[in-house]
């Protein structure tokens, strides 16, 4: 029962006021439910790309500070050092006060391995950890061949043993010389990824080099990360499970990755071979944010370079999107909640104005018979007798008490269905005399149904308008073995005549009848109809 009621809601055909209400109410519901999903949709799309977004480029920001206190005490090192260097107090010390000075400074920062000092004639002092103890290489150009002097120290300034080693290491060689010379004096610089000679191992080196002011040597400083030690800084920094930080050469190389000892190659994860190719290919800004796909999964992800001048390494944050959306979950909760409180009150005050007017609507005219329970329906109608929405027409076109077809009895109810039109709209069954006895129509002696829907059509074409058909739905049934013509009408807002020759007449419903109204009398009711 309720789903033919709905469909009879939404289907063609005349409409009382309590079915244009229910389903004005029922439209303005789904309209409702409509914006609220567009409102949410729109919305939560902004949310989740400002949240991510925000979150990739605070992470960013926090990571290159995080990093820059890691570098910064290397950096303030080889600034020292450099101050040093150019007023020639280096090239004065030997190793024991060499090792009193750094060895404290590779004591306080455990990340840094080691530390170089070399000029352009090829001699160097290195000094590294090793073990609990310190390890110092004194290497010089004698008589064409390369001599290392090595020494173990307790401390800084009590060695243990020492020894001299033929070596082929030459300190002009080193990516942090080479690529140090092309500096301006005073600048540091971070070399790519490299093997270190003496421990085999892969890192980085910081550098900076200066011109002694009395022989005018070249000489570098460098201080030397392993990969490992960096490794260890970034797994210290959250980005979930699946998070990825990364800290990339100039050219895209990776430095270090925090994922790499549980990656066996970096093709294993196709989202950083992806992230990294679409930054390769718009590295433009500072922080650049974006979002990707891989294998259907949405991605997020930063890079940000280390320094302002992007000559130096950057750092590359490449997160999961729901790794992201914690937070975005949470406004999602809030908008959904808000959405669900707006559907129920618009519910809620969508029954309060049906259950306020009902009684008013249980007695506003009616205008359509359903068709799954027809008979019983015009069988109730037609005990309940005429009123202003419901009139009886014992014929089409014969006049009962001549024996003849009149133009008055076709006029009669022509006259019926501008007045339900130009009022509330209404009903008129054709075959039922006044008395509300099923008579049927075959007196009017139709050829078949046919004719008689036909003759129909033609006098409201002709008397009332072809403009106005749609508004007037004609049916005929079988009631008690009488032919029955039921004719409903819809209301009609702007005004409608019924033309007989060169007369217009105006007819509304006053109770079970239809009264001609006069002009003036058209106008005020036409003005009060609005």
């Amino acid at each position: 029962m309720f789903s033919w009621n709905l469909i009879n809601i939404f289907k063609g055909g005349p409409r009382n006021i309590r079915q244009q209400l229910l389903r004005d109410i029922m439209l303005l519901v789904c309209a409702i439910i409509v914006v609220l999903f567009v409102i949410g949709y729109y919305l939560g799309g902004n949310l989740r790309r400002q949240a991510s977004a925000a979150i990739i480029t605070d992470t960013s920001v926090l990571v290159k500070k995080k990093f820059y206190s890691f570098t910064e005490p290397v950096e303030n090192y080889l600034t020292i050092g450099y101050l040093w260097g150019k007023s020639g107090l280096l090239t004065s010390l030997e190793a024991p006060e060499l090792c009193q000075i750094f060895i404290p400074m590779l004591s306080t920062h455990s990340y840094i391995a080691a530390v170089s000092i070399a000029d352009s004639r090829g001699n160097e002092f290195f000094l590294k950890r090793d073990g609990d103890q310190w390890l110092t290489r004194h290497s010089a150009v004698v008589n064409g061949k390369r001599l290392g002097h090595w020494q173990e120290w307790l401390d800084a300034g009590q060695p243990l043993k020492s020894w001299d080693q033929e070596t082929n290491y030459d300190p002009r060689q080193r990516p942090w010389f080479r690529q140090t010379l092309n500096r301006k004096p005073g600048t540091i610089h971070w070399t790519d990824p490299y093997h270190f000679f003496s421990s085999d191992k892969q890192g980085v080196t910081a550098s900076i080099a200066w011109h002694d002011p009395r022989s005018n040597v070249f000489s570098v400083m460098a201080f030397d990360l392993l990969e490992d030690d960096l490794l260890a800084f970034l797994n210290g920094l959250a980005t979930g499970d699946r998070g990825h930080i990364i800290l990339l050469a100039r050219d895209g190389s990776i430095i270090v990755h925090n994922r790499s000892n549980r990656l066996r190659r970096i093709e294993d994860s196709p989202a950083v071979i992806a992230a990294i190719k679409h930054w390769r290919n718009k590295k433009q800004q500072k922080i650049e944010v974006f979002e990707f796909s891989v294998g259907g999964r949405t991605w997020w992800a930063g890079f940000s370079p280390l320094k302002e001048d992007k000559l130096s390494a950057w750092i590359a944050i490449i997160v999961p999107e729901n790794e992201i959306m914690g937070s975005v979950k949470k406004q999602w909760f809030r908008i959904t909640a808000a959405a669900t409180l707006v559907l129920i009150i618009g519910v809620i005050l969508a029954l309060f104005l049906v259950r306020k007017y009902s009684y008013q609507l249980r007695d506003l005219p009616r205008q359509k018979i359903h068709e799954h329970n027809f008979a019983e329906e015009l069988q109730s109608l037609i005990a309940a007798g005429e009123s202003p929405s419901l009139e009886f027409k014992s014929t089409i076109r014969k006049n009962l008490k001549t024996g003849k077809h009149g133009k008055e009895i076709e006029l009669a109810w022509l006259k019926t269905v501008v007045a339900f039109m130009n009022s509330d709209g209404g009903i008129l069954l054709l075959g039922v005399n006044d008395q509300g006895e099923i008579t049927g129509i075959e007196a009017d002696e139709f050829d078949n149904e046919d004719r008689c829907r036909l003759h129909c059509k033609n006098l409201i074409n002709n008397h009332i308008g072809p403009e106005f058909s749609r508004f007037i739905h004609l049916k005929i049934h079988h009631l008690q073995g009488k032919t029955l013509v039921v004719i409903e009408c819809e209301r009609v807002r702007r005004p409608v005549f019924l033309t007989v020759g060169k007369n217009e007449d105006f007819f509304v419903r006053s109770g079970p009848s239809s009264i001609k109204l006069t002009m003036s009398q058209m106008v005020d009711y036409l003005n009060e109809r609005r």
